[in-house]
């Protein structure tokens, strides 16, 4: 018995300790010596590999150094000097793919070998030089993250280290993030979080967080036109199979699993071919049209707001689209909100745009929102709605089969197969699902360029062309975060329409904020490129005709020619839809002269 007690003895204390774990402080200092001349060794020759580099990598790796931190920097230094790719490794763009940005956590980490090694070939793909954690790091850090250049696009979580963040205060971080993102990239996709499992070390409180955490993501990425990319739903029914036990991250599989979606998510929003180029044996100028009602069976009727499809007699429901392929292409689609302007559309063939007409609910105007004062959102949402097919309105009901974007989406396809020679296909996304946004010019005159405007406040688009517009006065979406840039608005009125001497336009242009970019300015006595102003005004003599001033500043019959019967205007309308968007004017103060109640 004394043999067995001093047997226990000695063996109850050794199973406090693991192979290699120190006995004692002596074992311990030794330990961390050890440990210290390895990272020294690691360190000389990570410096030493740096050297090597090329200047620009040289940069990135001093990127790395300055935002890894503690726990990972040791450890990409170590795959980089046994020559192991990571997450964080250089990208040497090639000019003709795409550039993609991930920004996340350690999952997204997780998940970026398998993403680049899915989209090899078909894009650049970098990775923010940090495990990115909560918003509120990236309040502080997105600048860096961003890098240089824009991005064509920009996949994006934040989610398990905001899980203790007060929701109000999440939605509004998003919010004031996905501003300063879209203003670099032309397409952000946002990745719902990742499950936290209920056997985790914070139990079922995490779970529910995440949860909670996905709804108001959910309802924020909606309000802003932004693409979800699901990998809760997709790897939710097999978390027990894919993610490691008690723990938020995943297997080699389980990120396999995640990085073949990000890719397949990414590789949708971009264009089937890099670059727009026409194969056309005869180049010419094509003019095609088709009927909205016939594209797309799902399309109905709305009699209470004179939306309706007319007959074959009288189509109310015929859309337009022209292309010349013998002008080299700029590779934009205007998509026009008004009827269809053939004087207009031969003029943006010429520019080497694609151009289409879409039939949208825009008759409305004088049915809904007419009580006195009209609520300050009525005419905004149901603009929207008309636009979208999502329910913005409580006077509308617009499916969104019938939305604007629905209906450019199916004439859009329809031309890539009717009309292969124009290349349409190119504005399409890979899985042919929508429209690619970045590169459509939203335009329209009067009704149609107000609800271009609004539309464009809600997606990002390439530019705005407003004629005779924008108008809602009293109407408050002007105010509101715009996905679109605000240097890429451009306005032109004649002084004599009602809307210029209503406050509309002027009104409209400064909420937007066009007046950042440039004063207004008369085109009559000024050239191109106009003080690279938005806001181009014309005073020419319309005889007092308050109706022909308004449509004075589209091609047409009311608009000013000279004594040849040319068109004096020429040079305006090609500058409002090809000047470049970044030259911009210097910045003028607000006007207290115009009414902006």
């Amino acid at each position: 018995m004394l043999w067995l007690f001093c047997l226990t003895l000695i063996l109850v204390p050794a199973r406090g300790y693991s192979a290699g774990e120190p006995t004692n402080a002596k074992e311990a200092a030794a330990q961390k010596a050890e440990k210290a001349k390895k990272d020294a060794l690691t360190n000389k020759k990570f410096a030493e590999w740096k050297a090597g580099l090329p200047k620009r990598q040289q940069q990135w790796e001093t990127t790395l150094e300055e935002n890894l931190g503690g726990f990972y920097l040791p450890i990409y230094k170590r795959a980089k000097v046994k020559n192991k790719p990571t997450a964080w490794d250089y990208v040497e763009d090639d000019p003709a793919l795409p550039r993609v940005l991930l920004i996340g956590d350690s999952v997204s980490r997780g998940y970026t070998e398998a993403t680049r090694r899915a989209l090899a070939g078909k894009a650049n793909l970098h990775r923010a030089p940090e495990n990115c954690g909560p918003t509120a790091t990236a309040l502080k850090k997105l600048d860096v993250w961003l890098g240089e250049g824009d991005w064509d696009v920009i996949h994006f979580n934040f989610g398990i280290h905001d899980r203790r963040t007060p929701v109000t205060d999440y939605e509004q971080r998003l919010r004031t993030l996905i501003k300063r993102l879209k203003a670099r990239g032309k397409v952000l996709i946002w990745a719902s979080t990742t499950p936290i499992p209920e056997d985790w070390q914070e139990g079922a409180k995490a779970t529910k967080a995440v949860e909670e955490h996905n709804a108001v993501a959910a309802k924020v990425m909606k309000s802003e036109g932004i693409v979800t990319d699901d990998l809760y739903a997709l790897i939710l029914p097999r978390l027990a199979e894919l993610q490691n036990a008690k723990d938020v991250h995943f297997k080699g599989e389980g990120y396999e699993v995640l990085g073949t979606q990000v890719a397949k998510s990414i590789l949708a929003q971009l264009p089937k071919q890099s670059k727009l180029v026409y194969k056309d044996a005869k180049k010419q100028r094509y003019h095609l049209s088709a009927r909205a009602s016939k594209l797309d069976s799902r399309t109905k009727e709305y009699p209470e707001i004179g939306f309706v499809f007319g007959n074959d007699k009288k189509p109310q429901d015929l859309q337009n689209a022209m292309v010349d392929t013998s002008i080299a292409p700029r590779g934009k689609l205007v998509i026009w909100m008004m009827g269809h302007n053939s004087r207009l559309f031969e003029r943006l063939a010429d520019y080497g745009l694609h151009a289409v007409q879409i039939a949208y609910a825009k008759q409305w105007f004088g049915k809904v929102c007419l009580e006195k004062p009209v609520g300050e959102h009525c005419r905004g949402n149901v603009r929207i709605e008309a636009a979208t097919g999502e329910d913005f309105s409580k006077d509308v009901a617009i499916a969104k089969p019938d939305g604007m974007m629905e209906r450019a989406r199916q004439f859009v396809t329809w031309l890539a197969k009717e009309n292969p020679q124009g290349g349409w296909d190119y504005f399409l996304t890979a899985d042919g699902k929508d429209l690619r946004w970045q590169d459509v010019i939203m335009a329209g005159s009067s009704h149609g360029s107000t609800t271009s405007a609004r539309f464009a406040k809600y997606k990002k688009v390439s530019r705005v062309v407003m004629l005779c517009g924008p108008r809602d006065q009293h109407q408050v979406w002007q105010k509101l975060p715009s996905a679109t840039p605000e240097n890429r608005y451009f306005g032109f009125s004649h002084v004599l329409d009602g809307g210029w001497t209503g406050d509309h336009y002027c009104r409209s242009w400064e909420l937007i904020g066009m007046n950042k970019f440039g004063p207004i300015v008369n085109v009559d006595q000024s050239k191109p490129p106009f003080e690279n102003s938005r806001r181009l005004i014309t005073d020419f003599d319309v005889k007092g005709n308050v109706r022909r001033a308004h449509s004075s500043v589209q091609p047409g019959g009311s608009a000013w020619k000279d004594e040849k019967g040319n068109f004096v205007h020429e040079a305006v309308w090609q500058y409002l839809f090809t000047h470049p968007v970044d030259q911009v004017g210097k910045a003028t103060p607000l006007d207290p002269h115009c009414d902006k109640e």
